[in-house]
């Protein structure tokens, strides 16, 4: 097609094209990564005279008028607010989006791509009455005895570290987890008793409902005279008799006078 097409555009200004001068593209590869690169805003220049949009040239071609700063521009310029409230959103979008992870691939020879797995570790477990291994290693019968996998069949490679008692699945760890738990069901956990507060009306003495703000029997809404059982606690302020507490500002004050007394007296001894 790109050979025909250039026959055609040789003719049309009277030149041949021979085959031997035809160079062909290089072949391309079938697979080609595409490598992402930031979007960037195109900014456009109007001049702010006769409205012309300008070139890469910042000299208007029609009026020839110099780019200015009255010269608009689209997109507008944010202030340095704007640009932190949108770094701010664009971090929060970035946050909430999953992060990709990164899959490393081998081609092979075929053509085919295999990704990269990390190694695990095979775990086994063998029978302690056959020595049997399990299959697979989640199971929890044997099927050479029918024996029920428990704690001492041996694991490889062992986390005795991680599981001393046994390890999931076993017969007796499953037991012994289900006591546990049962017990902690079963234990009883003590929490502070709570008194009912009951009002009743001072009109015809009946109980008031939960909730209700109005006597059942004829109508009357609670109020301070309306008899609370139990009576509210009335918190007691300390108060302080000022003959006691001149009592003891007079002591303090001899305390005070003795001590300068007896260290003047070791001061005198000492000289």
């Amino acid at each position: 097609m790109q050979q025909e097409r250039a026959r055609a555009l040789f003719a049309k200004y009277g030149l041949t094209l021979e085959s031997h001068e035809w160079i062909a593209a290089p072949a391309l590869p079938v697979n080609i990564q595409r490598v992402e690169r930031p979007i960037r805003m195109r900014v456009h220049r109007t001049c702010h005279r006769c409205g012309t949009t300008y070139g890469s040239d910042k000299v208007c071609a029609k009026c020839e008028h110099k780019r200015c700063k009255r010269c608009p521009r689209y997109p507008k310029k944010k202030n340095p607010a704007e640009k932190a409230q949108a770094q701010a959103k664009e971090a929060a979008a970035a946050k909430a989006l999953p992060k990709k992870k990164r899959i490393l691939t081998v081609a092979t020879r075929d053509g085919k791509e295999l990704a990269y797995q990390p190694a695990k570790q095979r775990v086994r477990r063998n029978c302690h009455k056959c020595q049997a291994l399990f299959i697979p290693p989640t199971a929890t019968i044997c099927e050479s005895c029918r024996h029920i996998r428990c704690t001492k069949c041996p694991r490889e490679p062992a986390k005795l570290n991680k599981w001393p008692n046994g390890y999931p699945g076993d017969a007796e760890y499953d037991s012994e987890i289900e006591m546990e738990r049962e017990l902690e069901r079963s234990r009883r956990i003590w929490r502070k008793p709570r008194t009912r507060v009951r009002w009743e009306c001072e009109h015809c003495n009946n109980t008031f409902l939960d909730g209700s703000p109005q006597c059942p029997g004829c109508g009357h809404e609670k109020c301070e005279k309306c008899v609370r059982t139990p009576i509210k606690r009335v918190k007691m302020q300390p108060s302080f008799d000022p003959e006691v507490v001149k009592s003891v500002e007079a002591k303090l004050k001899t305390l005070q006078v003795q001590d300068e007394e007896h260290s003047s007296h070791l001061s005198v001894e000492a000289t």
